[in-house]
């Protein structure tokens, strides 16, 4: 434990960095930064390593989830009311809140005020908006409370945010889907909704990809809103204008509904598509597999797992403790290269017909409506601090 006159010395020292700095980056908190003199200081950074935190006993942590409305989403928010709930046993966390906005941004606004006028010490967030935040996380900033992005980034200097590492995601996607039409072939492309940090990434790396192939050509793009009712809408009206095509290259949420419209136009399957670690998705790749054991469907999935809101509560709560990240964990994500404030967590799960059987019986008495995931353990966790 630091000594009291430690503390004071400390705070001496850290108000005069502030005045001669400015405000802290997200990449100096606790993030044993040695070029920290080089970002601006924030009243998080001065909470996160000015004061006493270290094994830090009764903390208040609020999830702002901006909806509610898809099973990934409630798969995510009882992953994390099951760790909060170990916590709250152990005596770490003292109150534990989830509050959903339904997708309105004034609303999450207003969730945020009111965790401010709580004084919680943690905020984690799946934001509505990604950039509309950027007032009321100043002023938690001010109030010394840590907050923290879940799924999505958020463009804030001040915010850590914990997600899976979408570019790689879709990279790896769109790579495989080139290698299985031999580098040519006609290929339709959803997307899942323009302007959503997480869709706008994934776009990004399936640009990147599809441009250095040219011998694949998109005849036409849509957005699938992550909703397989959406998927089905629009591959259908795609076939009824166009059926001579190779591969589909599309966002999960979206691959259910799309073989289902290939079902109705009673068409043949693609000869490759990607996407999808629904446990529906992965039953329904199995059934037309049987179906058809001499012609199966190529089929892609990578993981994007619900219980990265567990990891980051996990990287949060060492956080507010005090615990040090590793020089080098913070990067920068692709929609906000002029900060080094995302924590990636990097896919490592791969499903292709070379091991569908042994996720399928892995997976197979699972609801439909679940996802693949993965345990965020204590030692994944290590792997980003110090």
């Amino acid at each position: 434990m630091k000594t009291r006159i430690r503390n004071v010395l400390f705070a001496s020292l850290l108000v005069l960095a502030t005045a001669v700095t400015g405000c802290t980056k997200a990449e100096n908190i606790n993030s044993g930064n040695s070029n920290a003199a080089a970002g601006n200081t924030t009243a998080s950074a001065q909470s996160s390593a000015g004061e006493n935190t270290a094994g830090k006993k009764n903390i208040n942590i609020v999830f702002l989830e901006g909806t509610d409305s898809n099973s990934w989403r409630t798969q995510c928010e009882n992953t994390m009311q099951k760790l909060a709930d170990d916590y709250q046993s152990q005596g770490i966390v003292a109150k534990y809140k989830l509050m959903v906005a339904n997708n309105d941004a004034t609303t999450q606004i207003q969730q945020m005020e009111q965790a401010i006028q709580d004084k919680v010490d943690l905020i984690l967030i799946n934001p509505v908006t990604t950039t509309g935040l950027s007032a009321t996380i100043d002023k938690a900033v001010a109030q010394k409370i840590l907050v923290m992005s879940v799924d999505q980034h958020i463009s804030h200097p001040n915010v850590i945010s914990v997600t899976n590492d979408q570019y790689k995601w879709a990279k790896i996607q769109a790579d495989w889907l080139v290698k299985q039409l031999g580098g040519k072939g006609r290929i339709y492309r959803m997307d899942a909704i323009k302007g959503a940090p997480a869709s706008d990434v994934r776009a990004k790396a399936f640009e990147d990809v599809l441009s250095q192939n040219p011998g694949i050509k998109t005849i036409a793009h849509d957005y699938g809103m992550w909703d397989e009712g959406k998927g089905k809408q629009i591959m259908t009206q795609w076939l009824a204008t166009d059926s001579n095509y190779d591969g589909v290259l599309c966002q999960d949420g979206n691959a259910v509904g799309i073989l289902e419209a290939i079902e109705t136009a009673k068409l043949p399957y693609p000869k490759a598509i990607t996407s999808d670690e629904y446990i529906q998705y992965l039953k329904k790749w199995k059934s037309i597999n049987d179906a058809h054991p001499d012609n199966p469907l190529h089929a892609i999935i990578v993981e994007n797992p619900p219980s990265i809101g567990a990891l980051a509560m996990k990287i949060g709560v060492r956080l507010v403790q005090g615990d040090t990240l590793k020089d080098g964990a913070l990067a920068s994500d692709p929609s906000d290269p002029g900060h080094k404030n995302a924590l990636f967590y990097n896919p490592t799960v791969v499903i292709t017909n070379d091991n569908m059987e042994q996720y399928y019986e892995k997976y197979k008495n699972a609801d439909d409506s679940a996802y693949i995931d993965t345990d965020m353990t204590d030692d994944l966790v290590n792997t980003y601090f110090k």
